[in-house]
């Protein structure tokens, strides 16, 4: 595709981070890796990471801010928005799932072009043949609804795995971390057949340290939409995301995630 957003000296990418400090860190990584290889040279990438404070990661974590975190966390995004786009940024990420929401609105206040890491997931699952999905992820989110409403059936883990994949994303934010043994354990016990299972918490993206077709990987699904938004193509360079195209309401008056609330979960 063409680049999204470009200006005269070519497109800039604006990262959100601090909702998923090493989310933010593996995003920048990745996307800088992958233009390198097509391009040899470097993309322009900002990045704005998010103030937030111990309590306010901690409420997203675990069951869901109240009214006055949740304001909080808007206002910083909405200042975020606007600090990219002072550094220059044409067209803006956040590698977080539950404030895609929020990232995508005030991105559309600013009419900035914004990669919707949840529509670029779920393209991903449906680019595998796969019409349902196992969604991984926390119970705040789950309740949240923000993977439904793209064609595919998102279905929840079994009662039984939920707080061990809650101890296992807490443990993925405040550390020690867990290894790949023991999330491919949590996943083996997760799938349902002809189901896809889904890391849509970026906490956990990225622990599993192995390719395989039934697991989507939202963090990755991300990093495929940014390359593709600065002018590189899924198939240029390696990456789990090969079918998920950038989306951005530069392509859309409005993202799906846009037009959702802010969701309660990381």
């Amino acid at each position: 595709m063409e680049p999204v957003g470009e200006r005269a000296d070519g497109p800039t990418l604006g990262i959100i981070g601090g909702a998923g400090v090493g989310a933010a860190a593996r995003l920048y990584s990745d996307v800088a890796m992958r233009v390198r290889e097509a391009s040899g040279a470097l993309p322009q990438i900002a990045l704005w990471n998010l103030p937030f404070s111990d309590a306010l990661e901690q409420a997203f974590v675990g069951g869901g801010p109240d009214g006055d975190a949740a304001t909080e966390a808007e206002r910083l995004v909405a200042q975020a928005i606007d600090r990219l786009l002072d550094a220059g940024a044409t067209v803006v990420a956040m590698p977080c799932n539950s404030l895609q929401a929020v990232a995508a609105r005030h991105a559309q206040r600013r009419s900035v072009p914004f990669i919707d890491m949840i529509a670029a997931t779920v393209a991903a699952v449906r680019a595998s043949s796969h019409r349902s999905a196992v969604l991984l992820a926390t119970d705040a989110t789950q309740a949240a609804r923000i993977y439904e409403g793209h064609r595919v059936e998102i279905l929840a883990p079994p009662s039984e795995l939920r707080p061990e994949l809650a101890d296992l994303i807490v443990r993925a934010v405040e550390g020690p971390p867990p290894g790949a043994a023991e999330l491919g354990r949590l996943v083996e016990r997760a799938r349902r057949p002809q189901a896809s299972v889904v890391l849509g918490c970026t906490d956990i993206c990225g622990l599993l340290g192995s390719e395989d077709a039934d697991v989507i990987d939202s963090l990755a699904c991300l990093v495929g939409g940014c390359a593709d938004a600065l002018g590189v193509p899924a198939s240029v360079g390696a990456g789990a995301a090969a079918d998920a195209p950038a989306l951005s309401a530069h392509q859309s008056p409005m993202s799906r995630s846009a037009a959702r609330p802010l969701s309660r979960a990381r």
